[in-house]
């Protein structure tokens, strides 16, 4: 068309060149000859009138011409809105339809559409037109059991006023529907039957099976495996079994949603197998959906176990569509008799020492005694191989204050130099300043970067090693050259005293050290009622050997009266929303260490009541920020509900540190998640009761 164009256009163009040309001739010759002065004029008139009359013939036929252009995508454009499968709907600036296509009411399915919304017509949210004209996008909906790909776009479109016979612009919404229920229902299915593999591992094998014949190990492994085939056939599965400990699982996306929606209790049928064993067999499950290869599914599922072992076992790790879910994880943590590992670690330990220049020992934000304690019994290693040392604390600690102060009070030292350890602490700039492509950085009693003293520190440092006794996050710090997670250890300092043992025979503890190690052994053992195992007993009896002052860690943990009166006044203020349940609000309160003291004990005095299951102190700080601090008897797990506010910890002790929040935002949620934990208890315990 634009060829044919350009050639009008350049025809145009060479008659009338043509004609001045022959003017010009007319001109030139009716000068040297007069008498042809007429002649000339006829000629040039003619021409004249034929090159007109071509030029006019020819802009009628391109007028006719762009017409039926016009025309013939008139018409298409009518066909496409009328006969293509897409429904369309344009909807006004306040939201009201304007027009539809026949298509759209009919996949619809309602009449008199007109003047109605969006949400009012499509399955969509209150309020949708709003959202829908910020951004221009596409979501699937479903109407009457069919799939639609939903398109939608700001257009621009015109509205007749009513009192001027004018036409105003404004923006309103194009919507474009189209059925895509085949490809849903087929990706559905690839969903539904995509390959899921798991790795189930008999946690504590060699402790159940201790001290049982030969008979009893065979029937007790009959058992599992019987409840494990039956379990997998269930859900049109397979089991392979790799060894006494591990077995390989596979199943269908699908089943694993029913096996989610069952909340594993797999794990409970496993606990009541008895064969003569005296303690409750448990598994860990690990199980994967994401992965592009085999290989990359068996890694995600490997990773899955790891993690639900690291959280303490008994319970099972889902990792599907990039996300992780945790299942079970409802009784005690069984500590392990065996010290290989914590030999291992040592040595592994010592050997990452000698190759560092500098050593930085780190606990977490507002360190609290177990946290000082671990970090003093890390450096005491680092300083014994005479390695230049750094303890790094946080902007608060209070806590390591204290401990000076009533060390010095009590005439004991942090070392045989009194100013030892005073000379090490460094803060987050110093340490910065210090760190070279050498340095080594020890990370105790926390796992996650976001509980970290310095964040600064952790990402300048790369050569790192964790020591903790908390359940493994999702969001664990990563690249360490040593993990050593123990969630059955009631403490770090606990984890830090075996270390000591095995890193050097002939290293000695001084007793104001060892009373620091023993004081993070109370703190979170609160004085070894809780979380508390035979090698807990072990480490302290062991510090106790080498001077460990009781008290003066009773001296540590005194209150002064106003903490006293303020923690009386909050459990008097208790409310219980649920059985099962109290909750108290700490308003108004200071951001420093003595208010999440406050409610911690707070928490912990809360859960002694009679027939409270579960205790939460949440802290309203002046700042603005938000603590929650969370206590169990033991029959829930606090962890879980913590960590679904993005907090973490045990089962029976957890908390979480939340910014701009305040009490009224998270309590209904606390409620809810608490709620949930405690009808699951009473569910399992009812199915426990029925197959007995």
């Amino acid at each position: 068309m634009f060829n044919r164009f350009n050639r009008n256009m350049n025809s145009k163009v060479d008659t009338n060149i043509y004609l001045l040309l022959i003017v010009l001739l007319a001109l030139v010759v009716c000068y040297l000859q007069p008498k042809l002065i007429v002649p000339a004029l006829l000629i040039v008139g003619v021409t004249y009138y034929f090159g007109r009359r071509n030029i006019i013939n020819k802009e009628i036929f391109f007028s006719s011409y762009l017409d039926n252009i016009i025309r013939n995508i008139e018409r298409t454009n009518h066909f496409a809105v009328r006969k293509l499968d897409i429904g369309m709907a344009v909807f006004s600036k306040d939201g009201k339809l304007q027009w539809k296509n026949e298509l759209f009411q009919q996949w619809v399915g309602k009449r008199n559409l007109e003047g109605k919304k969006p949400e009012e017509i499509l399955p969509l949210k209150e309020n949708a037109f709003e959202m829908l004209c910020v951004r221009d996008g596409e979501q699937v909906i479903q109407m009457e059991g069919r799939y639609y790909r939903m398109k939608y776009a700001s257009v621009q479109t015109q509205e007749r006023s009513l009192k001027k016979d004018d036409l105003s612009t404004s923006s309103g919404l194009m919507i474009y529907l189209t059925d895509i229920t085949d490809f849903e229902l087929l990706r559905q299915k690839y969903r539904n039957d995509k390959l899921c593999l798991a790795y189930a591992r008999f946690d504590n094998y060699e402790e159940v099976t201790r001290g049982l014949s030969e008979t009893n190990i065979a029937n007790l492994n009959g058992e599992i495996n019987e409840l494990l085939s039956k379990w997998a056939a269930q859900h049109q599965g397979f089991i392979c079994r790799m060894n006494k400990e591990i077995s390989l699982l596979g199943f269908t996306q699908s089943a694993v949603l029913d096996m989610m929606e069952d909340k594993f209790t797999i794990l409970d049928r496993i606990r009541e197998i008895r064969s003569g064993n005296k303690f409750a067999p448990t598994f860990s499950i690990g199980v994967a959906c994401d992965g592009v290869t085999l290989e990359e599914l068996v890694q995600n599922a490997n990773k899955s176990l790891y993690m639900a072992l690291g959280r303490g076992g008994d319970q099972a790790v889902v990792m599907k569509d990039k996300n992780t879910q945790f299942f079970g994880g409802t009784s005690t943590v069984a500590a392990k008799s065996t010290r290989v590992r914590a030999r291992i670690v040592a040595q592994t330990i010592r050997e990452q020492m000698l190759q560092a220049d500098r050593i930085f020992v780190m606990g977490h934000y507002n360190e609290d005694f177990d946290a000082i304690g671990a970090t003093i019994g890390m450096a005491k290693l680092a300083l014994s191989l005479k390695k230049e040392t750094y303890i790094i604390h946080s902007e608060h600690s209070e806590y390591y204050d204290r401990i000076v102060e009533v060390l010095a009070k009590e005439g004991a030292v942090l070392s045989n130099n009194q100013t030892e350890y005073l000379n090490i602490a460094v803060d987050s700039e110093e340490a910065l300043r210090l760190v070279t492509p050498k340095s080594l950085l020890i990370i105790v009693d926390h796992h996650r970067a976001v509980l970290s003293a310095s964040q600064k520190v952790l990402e300048a440092v790369k050569a790192r090693i964790i020591i903790d006794h908390h359940r493994r996050a999702e969001d664990i710090i990563g690249n360490t050259a040593l993990l050593y997670l123990e969630p059955s250890s009631s403490s770090t300092s606990e984890l830090v005293t075996e270390l000591i043992c095995y890193f050097d025979d002939s290293l000695d503890i001084l007793p104001s050290e060892a009373t620091a190690l023993y004081a993070g052994i109370v703190l979170d053992t609160k004085n070894f009622a809780v979380q508390t195992g035979e090698r807990t007993f072990e480490a302290a009896a062991l510090l106790r050997r080498c001077g460990a002052n009781p008290t003066l860690v009773r001296l540590l943990f005194k209150d002064n009266m106003e903490i006293v009166q303020k923690r009386a006044r909050l459990v008097a203020e208790a409310k219980k929303p649920v059985d099962g349940l109290a909750i108290s609000v700490y308003r108004n309160a200071p951001h420093d260490t003595g208010s999440s003291v406050i409610a911690a004990q707070t928490a912990d005095t809360l859960v002694t009541i009679d027939g409270i299951a579960v205790s939460v102190a949440i802290v309203e700080y002046q700042d603005g920020s938000l603590g929650v601090s969370a206590r169990s008897d033991g029959s829930v797990n606090v962890q879980l509900i913590m960590e679904e506010l993005g907090g973490g910890g045990h089962q029976t002790v957890a908390g979480v540190q939340l910014a701009d929040k305040r009490a009224k935002d998270i309590e209904p949620q606390i409620i809810a998640l608490a709620k949930k934990q405690l009808e699951e208890r009473d569910n399992n315990e009812s199915n426990s009761a029925a197959r007995c």
